[in-house]
């Protein structure tokens, strides 16, 4: 099997421009051997023919899009002809489009009261009932994972597609930040700035989950009451100061103190876990949630057809945050994926890691200087990247690159082959900043860089949308090179 590379897709860039001239350009441009489809799309869409017999444990429904509508079926169109090529198909199953929210203006995306970015239409019909529930009783913007009409709703997604289709396998893709993440920095998915959010879930099953447990809900809602309180005070200083990266808004905590902690704001935030060590039990409860529903997904796809994948795209701030690294652990994801597909985009993840730095500096180390907080980061991840302030425009680095990928192929004792998310054109931010422009040069040296360090594939990110032609060309320059130089990657299959 070669160098495994894969490329994100949207149904539409196949109705625009025709199946087969398009499986045929990504095969010869960029060597891609296997298509990720977005089989069902970020606003909840479905492309191809869903059967009611695997939904009757579940509530929730998706609703065809408009080229289903149109009688243009993505799988039945595009996995007989890729296979004929020698390219594998898999589905492309984005979890987090179930936030709710508001809509979009511009290049900027609109920010809801919580801080979330917006999206349109985002939303499933029937949805109320799963939403998670916050520390103050309040319905919240994201499905709990561990409803279980929300997690079956999951399960016969996957088993649909695959008993339907005779699609390769899964790519599984969730983005959401945990309790203790969500209370000091915001919701992951806002990048360009800051607002403590309250703590979830304590809907009725989570509540039972955690007396099973020995976790008490009363002290973990008191402490992450203090604690929300505790991250309000540096945002609150902050919005004092007039810092940008504040997001405005009116405070959950009834403390209106925006003075720094007298022992510092990393002492006092110590003090806080150690006083309710409940707040870090469930907060492990909620990634144990998480985790236990990419378990069961992986679980059904082996039923199903034990020669099947299930693929799992690890989000950036599995990287950029210490607290969400500890919670994403290779050695134990190994046992129930077939794939990992860490995001680690070096050309865009400058602006990102830079504007995570900043939120983290902003929640724990207010009362030191940026660079320090920068300093400490980078020595906790052993990254060589050069200067915070110059991260957006020269990129993270090829430093990065190496170390991380061999970080995760150490991590998974080279048990499960690791894909790399290799960016090409992707967006990073605000058009206000200066990035480092994705060229031809800096695709080349990503791919060389990440099979050197032994990956056995990587998959071309965001999606082919983004993408320029001369990018996609030397991607796939790249790609003749490393099956010419490191033959013994391409002879390293995943496992069953």
């Amino acid at each position: 099997m070669a160098f495994f590379v894969g490329l994100p897709a949207h149904p539409q860039d196949f109705y625009e421009r025709g199946v087969e001239p398009l499986l045929d350009y990504l095969r010869n441009t960029a060597r891609v051997n296997a298509v990720i489809i977005a089989a069902r799309t970020f606003e909840g869409e479905y492309g191809y023919q869903d059967h009611e017999q695997y939904f009757t444990g579940t509530t929730l429904r998706s609703r065809p899009s408009p080229l289903m509508k149109k009688g243009f079926d993505i799988l039945q169109e595009i996995t007989g002809r890729a296979h004929e090529r020698g390219m594998q198909v898999y589905s492309h199953f984005l979890s987090y489009d179930f936030v709710i929210s508001a809509g979009s203006v511009g290049d900027r995306p609109v920010l809801d009261e919580n801080g979330f970015e917006a999206y349109p239409n985002a939303t499933l019909p029937n949805l109320s009932h799963v939403l998670e529930i916050d520390q103050f009783g309040r319905r919240g913007t994201r499905p709990c994972l561990h409803n279980p009409d929300y997690r079956q709703y999951h399960l016969s997604v996957v088993e649909d597609q695959l008993r339907s289709y005779p699609i390769d396998g899964i790519n599984f893709n969730i983005e959401r930040y945990g309790p203790l993440s969500n209370v000091l920095t915001g919701n992951g998915s806002s990048v360009h700035g800051r607002r403590p959010l309250p703590a979830t879930c304590f809907c009725p099953y989570c509540q039972e989950q955690a007396r099973g447990r020995g976790i008490r809900a009363d002290r973990a809602r008191q402490g992450f009451l203090e604690l929300l309180e505790f991250s309000e005070r540096s945002w609150q200083a902050a919005l004092k100061a007039g810092d940008p990266l504040a997001i405005p808004g009116t405070p959950l905590g009834d403390n209106r103190d925006c003075s720094a902690p007298p022992d510092g704001y990393f002492v006092e935030f110590i003090r806080i876990l150690n006083r309710y060590p409940e707040i870090l039990a469930w907060n492990q409860m909620w990634h144990d949630n998480l985790h236990s529903l990419q378990k069961e997904m992986y679980g059904v796809v082996k039923a199903v057809s034990p020669s099947r994948k299930l693929g799992f795209h690890v989000w950036h701030p599995r990287d950029y945050s210490p607290m969400e690294r500890a919670m994403y652990d290779m050695r134990e994801m190994r046992r129930y994926c077939d794939w990992i597909k860490p995001k680690m985009d070096h050309t865009c993840g400058g602006y990102r890691y830079y504007m995570n730095v900043r939120r983290i500096h902003q929640a724990l180390f207010y009362d030191r200087s940026l660079s320090q907080a920068a300093g400490m980061m980078n020595a906790i991840f052993n990254w060589d990247i050069g200067e915070l302030e110059r991260l957006p425009e020269d990129g993270l680095g090829l430093d990065y690159l190496q170390k991380d990928t061999k970080a995760y192929i150490a991590d998974v004792r080279g048990e499960v082959p690791i894909y790399p998310g290799i960016g090409i054109d992707m967006p990073a931010g605000p058009k206000d900043h200066i990035y480092r422009p994705c060229e031809p040069e800096y695709v080349r040296e990503g791919l060389l860089t990440i099979a050197k360090a032994g990956a056995q594939g990587t998959v071309l990110s965001r999606g082919l949308g983004e993408m320029q032609h001369k990018n996609l060309v030397a991607a796939g320059e790249a790609i003749d090179e490393i099956n010419r130089t490191f033959p013994e990657l391409s002879r390293q299959e995943a496992k069953g």
